[in-house]
């Protein structure tokens, strides 16, 4: 389905009539949200929006996946759910603004706050660098001043899950406890996977010439109130030790 499509979205919403509307769809690729913004809009905003119409119409609860971008990163401190956003970049605005459509089109709602998501299957960085390492004499240029909260893909399904069972509705982070840098994060690959002869090049975010979107250097999110609930997510390091070993 084209979620950019309102009225196909819309009529396969009804037709289907789910209990629970799990939205995981969206434009990801944050340098190519830069490029082509409209079509940021089109599917992490209105197409957003289009779902949740559709949720609207049956009454049907919503999970939201949005992003720890939407903070500024000037926070010293993990940032709650309380705390102001403020986005650097398109792809952020556009989830935020995903994130607003949500929240006054429906009453049933649970918007998901993870940050850097990692587990099979995965096509973004974080899932891609076990593989980059195996290449006999590896070098990976990775950055030692972005900082955020990792979250494995399969905690995070149970945690859903968990808030799904609760009846819980509103906004929650949910990300492995702990923080670490991207190459803190490589550097424990590294070692899980035992690999030798790959090597990992530390470099400043600001060195990436070609990077068109502004990042927060600080998006550790604190899980506070999804502890408060009953549940308490694994630290980051043990479960990419289970996701490895697997």
């Amino acid at each position: 389905m084209d979620i950019t499509d309102r009225e196909k979205v819309i009529k396969t919403v009804r037709d289907f009539k789910p209990a629970i509307v799990i939205h995981c769809a969206a434009f990801t690729d944050v340098d190519g949200c830069e490029v082509d913004k409209e079509k940021a809009y089109r599917v992490n905003a209105f197409g957003t929006q289009y779902i949740a119409e559709g949720c609207s119409d049956i009454n049907c609860t919503m999970i939201y996946l949005s992003t720890d971008f939407v903070f500024d990163g000037k926070k010293k401190t993990p940032y709650l759910e309380t705390d102001l956003p403020n986005p650097l970049n398109v792809y952020a605005e556009t989830k935020l603004l995903g994130e607003y459509y949500i929240s006054h089109i429906l009453r049933r709602f649970v918007i998901v706050r993870p940050s850097r998501i990692f587990g099979r299957g995965g096509r973004n960085f974080a899932s891609r660098i076990p593989e980059l390492m195996k290449h006999k004499g590896s070098k990976i240029t990775i950055t030692r001043d972005i900082v955020n909260s990792p979250t494995y893909a399969s905690d995070l399904a149970d945690a859903i899950r968990f808030l799904v069972q609760k009846d819980f509705y509103g906004i929650v982070n949910i990300c492995n406890r702990g923080e670490c840098s991207w190459y803190e994060y490589g550097l424990k690959v590294k070692e899980f996977l035992k690999v030798k002869d790959a090597e990992l090049i530390p470099v400043s975010f600001s060195d990436f010439e070609s990077r068109k979107a502004e990042r927060p250097h600080y998006s550790v999110l604190s899980t506070q109130l999804l502890e408060s609930l009953g549940f308490t997510m694994p630290d980051w390091q043990d479960s990419l030790r289970t996701w490895l070993e697997s």
